[in-house]
């Protein structure tokens, strides 16, 4: 669910907000001081004894057994009525009494009216001057929590007049704050609050975030899983916490908007940003002052991404184009931040972003981005572009809007370097000149053929077996094996299909092994290999490395397994490494390579974003760098000329390898390849040259929809994007 398309959020929580909106403003008595309240110490008791009697009556609570827990702490009340847990154990029953709030807010439960009894208990303990801070504040919370629930707003938020700021009580129970955290900035914004909202609603994003990435691990650790990390879109909560805290942006002051840019928490950056270069761009800057609200922009732009939130960053990069100087290079990125394509395009946003900000050194001209969205009118966006004076564009990412773009993109002579996974065809009328569109991505038919030819002419190989997918790109990847090996001089001795949707490949797996290959082609997602090479392995089928040779006495057939850029995953590794030792895969670029350029990029990506890139991340970075090369190494004066540069054969290096362009806008790449050796990834010394001189068939398209399926599940990205 994506609230920018602005569908319905359901659960009672977002009825709760809707009503906060229509609340008349209530009175704003200067609020206590910010303390941090979850930095506290927790609350014990001085005797084991007791400590460990409200231990037991905690577990109840944690259990959700709310009768056995209301009975547990009144017990401890009765027997221990002097012990410092005492009033925190009468702030327990009130949770107790209050149930399933998960549930109820989430609308999974249907509302029970909460009893008079959780308000009798509560009102003393926040409204008492001689209760502990921490047990009046979490009381505080719970106060509005029960009124939220009765749908009683104006007392939901009047209690948040006297809040001590965006913070957590420690005895506020871990699974309540992500309820809570929207009541406090809610609660926090309606006393004019505006700030400490905006932190309010940071913290809500953190902890949500760190909820999804809890998740994704465990998936990642479980036993039994046998597919990549599922990638979760970001909660409806998430969504939430970004719409209102850019909203709550417009009363802050000047002051306060700086210490955001400090912040610890995405959101609350993105926010300080957003508001300080909003506020600064409309004074009369001198180019100085652009030079430093770009600064800000490389530094911030990343956590626009983390939250989701890239449409921001497009209109920020509009903004900053806007008092760009003679000294500014602005190159355009067309890219989908919505629709179906939105989280690729967030990766490949995430390279160029890499790439604005490796590269903006004092005393030389920046790069500035200006970012539009791909999905929908492409054209429109196209033009936008070209309006800002950019350069040369890089995007789309889709084949069938880049087709769109070809005539414009002649009439208005604004190169493309398009990020598509198969080439734009281009229909020539005479001696018509061509569109100055590039396509810079990888090749994924190149690959298929490139392992035949590493299968024949390094490895030594005469006999293949190809497994693959029946599907599209499995299809395709397939017949371009099966047609070079051929050509090569070998035999394809089993062309065998299977179904990606089967658990069961014991039937292939005697297929292929009846055929005695030496070689095995196998183009699937890294998943998908890890599970088909057991069953081949179970018939005495393993890789071996392309150094050695297996004994004649062996009771095993050994193998050279060949893949694709697909395999580049870490389950490959966990679950099948010691069944295909040796194997070959392509990779356009891989964190491993230790050219100097893979590794400028690979240190810049991990420090910003804590992960891994992979190929949409490469391949963005490496058009913006290219670009910026041609204007500054190179002095190509405008757009005309890095057409002419692109179209002159001259060879680039970036992470993802040597390349140049062909005639035909196609690149032209020496490609690399890694080997799995000793159970982990390692280069491999070999190259092929892509696309092979002749064999490539216009009509070998592998479509959009079938890379980018295996692709997601074939890569182990963290989707913040």
């Amino acid at each position: 669910m994506s609230w920018s398309d602005g569908e319905t959020l359901k659960g009672r929580w977002f009825l709760l907000v809707a009503l906060c909106l229509v609340v008349a403003a209530c009175t704003t008595p200067s609020p206590p001081s910010n303390g941090e309240l979850e930095t506290a110490p927790p609350i014990e008791s001085e005797s084991p004894e007791v400590q460990a009697e409200f231990n037991a009556a905690l577990d109840l609570l944690d259990e959700e057994r709310w009768d056995d827990a209301v009975e547990a702490f009144r017990l401890l009340q009765a027997s221990h009525s002097g012990d410092q847990t005492a009033d925190l154990a009468e702030l327990f029953i009130a949770r107790a009494l209050l149930g399933d709030i998960d549930g109820q807010f989430s609308g999974e439960e249907e509302r029970e009216q909460v009893s008079q009894e959780v308000f009798t208990l509560l009102e003393p303990l926040w409204n008492s001057r001689r209760v502990d801070d921490r047990i009046r504040y979490g009381a505080a919370v719970y106060l509005a929590v029960g009124h939220a629930l009765n749908e009683d707003v104006p007392s939901a938020l009047a209690v948040f007049e006297q809040y001590p700021g965006a913070s957590m009580s420690p005895v506020v129970r871990i699974t309540d704050r992500r309820w809570i955290w929207p009541l406090i900035a809610e609660g926090l914004g309606n006393a004019d609050r505006r700030g400490d909202s905006v932190i309010a609603w940071g913290k809500l994003h953190g902890l949500e975030r760190a909820l999804r990435d809890e998740r994704i691990e465990s998936a990642e650790n479980a036993e039994s899983a046998d597919v990549d990390a599922p990638r979760e879109a970001p909660s409806d909560l998430s969504l939430l916490a970004v719409a209102r805290a850019f909203e709550a942006e417009s009363g802050l002051t000047q002051e306060r908007v700086q210490s955001f840019l400090a912040s610890d928490e995405p959101l609350v950056r993105a926010v300080g940003a957003w508001a300080f270069i909003r506020s600064e761009v409309h004074a009369e800057l001198e180019e100085e002052g652009a030079e430093a609200l770009q600064v800000i922009f490389n530094e911030i732009a990343p956590d626009f991404l983390t939250i989701e939130a890239a449409d921001r960053a497009a209109e920020l990069s509009v903004t900053l184009a806007s008092v760009s100087g003679p000294e500014r290079l602005v190159i355009g990125a067309l890219l989908p931040l919505s629709g179906p394509n939105r989280a690729v395009g967030y990766r490949a946003l995430s390279g160029m972003l890499v790439a604005q900000r490796s590269f903006h050194v004092a005393g030389e001209p920046s790069v500035t981005l200006v970012i539009e969205d791909s999905h929908g009118d492409v054209v429109g966006a196209y033009e936008r572009l070209v309006a800002e004076d950019v350069v040369a564009v890089v995007g789309p990412l889709e084949t069938a809007r880049a087709q769109e773009l070809l005539e414009i993109s002649k009439e208005r002579n604004v190169p493309i370097l398009s990020l598509t996974t198969d080439r734009v065809t281009v229909e020539r009328n005479g001696d018509d000149a061509s569109p100055p569109v590039f396509r810079n991505f990888l090749n994924a038919v190149a690959e298929a053929r490139a392992a035949a030819v590493m299968s024949f002419q390094v490895l030594g190989d005469r006999r293949a077996a190809v497994v693959y997918p029946d599907m599209g790109y499995g299809r395709a990847m397939s017949a371009a094996f099966i047609d070079e090996f051929r050509r090569q001089g070998g035999e394809v001795v089993a062309e065998v299909a299977y179904d990606r949707e089967s658990s069961d490949f014991v039937s292939a797996a005697r297929r292929v092994a009846s055929s005695s290959p030496d070689a095995i082609f196998l183009p699937d997602s890294a998943a998908k290999v890890a599970e088909i090479t057991a069953f081949l392995a179970q018939e005495n089928i393993w890789g071996h490395s392309p150094d050695k040779r297996p004994s004649p006495r062996s009771q095993r057939t050994f193998v050279h397994y060949l893949g694709t850029s697909l395999w580049d995953g870490e389950i490959v590794l966990h679950q099948a490494r010691n069944y295909v030792e040796g194997a070959l895969i392509p990779a356009w670029y891989s964190p491993i390579f230790d050219d100097a350029e893979s590794r400028q990029f690979s240190g810049s990506f991990d420090a910003i974003y804590g992960r891994r890139a992979y190929h949409f991340e490469a391949f963005a970075y490496d058009s913006v760098n290219q670009i910026r090369s041609l204007l500054l190494d190179r002095g190509v004066p405008n757009s005309e000329g890095i057409t002419r540069s692109l179209r002159s054969g001259e060879v680039s290096r970036g992470a993802t390898g040597e390349f140049h362009f062909g005639d035909d806008g196609e690149p032209q790449r020496k490609l690399r390849y890694l080997t799995i050796k000793d159970g982990q990834w390692a280069v491999f010394g070999e190259t092929v040259m892509t696309p092979l001189p002749g064999r490539e068939d216009p009509d070998e398209q592998i479509g959009d929809d079938s890379l980018d399926a295996l692709e997601e599940e074939g890569s182990e990205v963290n989707d913040n994007l």
